[in-house]
């Protein structure tokens, strides 16, 4: 899901920059990096959990 809107996000800033407005396209910009950064949090910490779950299963 946080793939999702952060393509559209990018989406929507490069259009609004298209049609000169910089303000919207800042803020489409924040928001597609805000989820790109929630979304690799999010893979590091499921690799983060398997590993150590692998480690106690040994």
């Amino acid at each position: 899901m946080c793939l999702v809107i952060s393509i559209l996000g990018l989406f929507f800033a490069y259009n609004f920059y298209n049609s000169g407005n910089f303000l919207l396209a800042g803020g489409s910009v924040v928001v597609s990096l805000l989820f790109i950064t929630l979304m690799i949090r999010n893979i590091l910490s499921v690799k983060k959990r398997k590993e150590e779950k692998k480690k106690y299963d040994n």
